[in-house]
């Protein structure tokens, strides 16, 4: 399968050189806004990728990687040779799906992967769509990993001063993924699978964390769900590792012919 990847920096590196072992995959096209990442990309692997621009990448490719930013998937979604028969794209910045679900609600021929990213249970969300009465994320993360959100710079939150764990942001999706684009993929990705329009998110900066926590309390007629799941940092300190292995795990099942869960 003719594969590219849109975003080279720390996860794209990751889910290449993890495709360049696999045999039903064939990597043939890096693309970053940063040139100079897709060519340091392309010497690492060592077989023969091409550094493309955007519309090229997905002209020729079957299957798209998006692993760049939330920026990114506005233009992958409105590519021209994106809906033809057979596509398949990953999306790893579901944050950009939010501000862009008219052009994603207009694609019909393109198989779309939403990994579950750096959250666990979107099974047991999805099944009691449309019953959920009130839906909580709270995330927790050491004060590194939130550092330059627009959120944190808007409102002068120093972080470096803080001694002990504070709720720095309590506010709804839109606001979030406004105000701290790097971090809150999951909480995008919550909703695509619940559809559910009033998700209150909640972001705590503890200064002694050493890892990514993602808390999700779910109520409706049908009981309580309650999900945890407690991350450490990829290389970058904004993204989960989870979040890699789930893109990996979400491409060997793109090849698998047994499908578990739904």
């Amino acid at each position: 399968m003719k594969t590219g990847i849109i975003g080279c920096g720390n996860i794209g590196t990751e889910l290449a050189l993890f495709i360049d072992k696999e045999t039903d995959f064939d990597l043939r096209y890096l693309c970053d806004i940063n040139i100079e990442h897709a060519h340091e990309l392309k010497e690492k692997i060592g077989n023969g990728q091409k550094v493309v621009s955007i519309g090229d990448l997905i002209t020729n490719s079957e299957l798209i990687i998006e692993s760049a930013s939330k920026d990114a998937v506005k233009g992958i979604l409105n590519a021209l040779d994106l809906d033809q028969q057979g596509k398949k794209l990953l999306i790893m910045s579901t944050g950009g799906i939010i501000e862009n679900l008219d052009s994603f609600s207009k694609i019909k021929n393109c198989e779309i992967y939403l990994p579950s990213g750096a959250i666990a249970g979107l099974d047991a969300i999805k099944a009691v769509s449309g019953k959920i009465e009130s839906l909580i994320l709270t995330t927790t993360k050491p004060v590194k990993g939130l550092k330059d959100a627009p959120y944190v710079t808007k409102n002068n939150i120093a972080l470096d001063e803080l001694n002990e764990k504070k709720v720095i942001f309590e506010g709804n999706l839109k606001e979030a993924i406004e105000g701290f684009p790097k971090n809150i993929n999951v909480a995008a990705t919550l909703f695509l699978a619940s559809k559910f329009n009033n998700i209150k998110i909640k972001i705590i900066a503890d200064p002694k964390a050493k890892t990514n926590i993602h808390e999700i309390l779910c109520k409706g007629d049908f009981g309580e769900i309650r999900l945890k799941t407690e991350n450490l940092p990829s290389k970058n300190p904004k993204t989960s590792y989870l979040a890699v292995l789930s893109a990996m795990q979400t491409l060997r099942a793109i090849k698998d012919n047994v499908k578990i869960g739904s």
